[in-house]
Order: C-alpha cells, then sequence, then structure tokens
C-alpha cells in the first residue's frame, strides 16, 4: 500500500512539474541588501534563479555571491523556496511558503580563526490586495541559534507616468533572537559580552523607496535603502553595513516573449 501511495504521489509531482511553466532570471546589482543590511559588505553581487509555477505550486532555486568578511567563510548564498498562492474571486491575494538558506563550502576553520554562515530556514504568509502586499516571516531558529525570530513587512508599488513605478518598502525585524542578542552582549558571562554594549534595542526597520522601469526585455531599479538602528547596531561600511545606500539594479528574465 505503502509503495502504491509513493508512486500514486510520485506521478502526480512529476505531472505537475511537466506542466509547469519554468523561467529564469539572472541580475547585477550594486549591493545584496537582505533587510536592510548589506550581505556584500556593501560591493556588487550577480545573482540569479530558477523558478517555475504550476496551479497555486511554485518553487524557487536562488543564487548570489556575498561577503561577510575575512573572519566569516563563505562567498555563496542558496535559497530554496517553495509555497502555494492564489487570489481570491475579490481579487485578494494570498501566498504561504518556506525558503531555507543555505552556503555551500562555508566551514569553521579554528586554524584559521574563521566561522561558517548559519544555515537556517523560515516560513511564511501573507497577501494583499492590488498595489499593497504584506508578509510575516518566521524563523524557529534564526541564524541556526535556536531562538525565534519575527519579519513582517509591507510593500506598495504605484504606477508613474512614462512606465515606470515608484516602489515602497517597510520591514521590522524583532523576536527572541533579539532579545537574547541584547540580553547576551549585557551579559559578562555569556560569549559575546562586551562593555560598551549600552542597552540599544537589537529590533530594528528598515525602509527602501525608489523607481523600477523595464526597457523592453531588461528590468531596471533605482533604490534608496536606510534603517533606524540605534547606535551600538549602525554600521556604516564593512561586512553587514545597514546604513543609508543607494542601490542599483539591472536584470532580465527568461524565457524573452514578445507579448
Amino acid at each position: 500500500m505503502g509503495i502504491r501511495l509513493g508512486w500514486l504521489l510520485g506521478g502526480v509531482l512529476c505531472a505537475q512539474v511537466a506542466q509547469a511553466q519554468w523561467s529564469a532570471t539572472i541580475t547585477g546589482t550594486t549591493d545584496y541588501d537582505f533587510r536592510g543590511a548589506s550581505q556584500t559588505s556593501g560591493d556588487e553581487a550577480l545573482q540569479g534563479s530558477v523558478d517555475f509555477e504550476s496551479g497555486l505550486f511554485y518553487g524557487s532555486l536562488w543564487g548570489s555571491n556575498v561577503d561577510f568578511g575575512d573572519d566569516v567563510d563563505g562567498s555563496i548564498e542558496i535559497d530554496l523556496s517553495a509555497g502555494l498562492a492564489g487570489e481570491t474571486e475579490r481579487g485578494i491575494d494570498w501566498d504561504v511558503g518556506a525558503v531555507y538558506y543555505f552556503y555551500p563550502g562555508s566551514n569553521e576553520d579554528v586554524q584559521n580563526e574563521t566561522e561558517a554562515l548559519a544555515e537556517y530556514g523560515e516560513f511564511y504568509a501573507g497577501g494583499g490586495y492590488g498595489p499593497v502586499q504584506a508578509r510575516l516571516w518566521w524563523s524557529p531558529s534564526y541564524l541556526d541559534e535556536s531562538e525565534t525570530a519575527y519579519y513582517a513587512e509591507i510593500n506598495a508599488a504605484v504606477d508613474l507616468p512614462a512606465d515606470f513605478v515608484f516602489n515602497l518598502h517597510y520591514g521590522y525585524s524583532f523576536g527572541d533572537y533579539f532579545d537574547e542578542l541584547e540580553n547576551a552582549l549585557g551579559n559578562p558571562a555569556s560569549d559575546i559580552f562586551d562593555p560598551d554594549f549600552d542597552g540599544d534595542d537589537a529590533e530594528y526597520a528598515d525602509i527602501s523607496f525608489g523607481v523600477a522601469r523595464a526597457f523592453g526585455r531588461v528590468d531596471t531599479e533605482l533604490k534608496v535603502v536606510t534603517t533606524n538602528t540605534d547606535d551600538y547596531f549602525e554600521v556604516d561600511r564593512g561586512p553587514g553595513r545597514n546604513d543609508t545606500r543607494v542601490i542599483f539594479s539591472i536584470g532580465t528574465t527568461f524565457p524573452w516573449s514578445d507579448e
């Protein structure tokens, strides 16, 4: 019975994949921004993805170069995600899914005093209506630290003249991970105790706004990214910089269509 069920499920999955709409995207950007913090020390990134969707189901394999400094081993990030998305009869969008972040080749090297990048997963749920979309992310073990964390975001896209689009984003990072980080920094018995820590709030908001426009098959965006991090957590250069930055990206999606 179990074998037959496995064959049946396998057949359904193969049928779904065979009917899926496949696409691939390649993007170049002046900075890989993730929730207001640079993943490339403020430098350029080349990113690509392979995506497919079939009915309500979709999946994606996405990758980018990363740079977290000389004391962290790893230069590539791969994100694997899958979910379900649809729209109600009233035009309300909904979306649920999960993503896993991993870093091939990243290892801890005691001799060279380098750390491995933490692999972890997140679940998300969201929806919206028209140009306004919201999503809540939850990680049961954020950055593989056994502490939960949340990220809430809202995004809006407004059409402008000459085929430009104004994009606005607001996000907020919060949860037990950030509370425990504050406690550890202020605790002399912890491994990361810092006598200079003055009790600043580790939770923070990130904001971005800018314009996007498609030129034929080429998509472009110019945006400003900033955060409201307290003084202790402000980083204005190097790994994880979260200061105000201007980021430009350009990319294209295959297969090209004449439509």
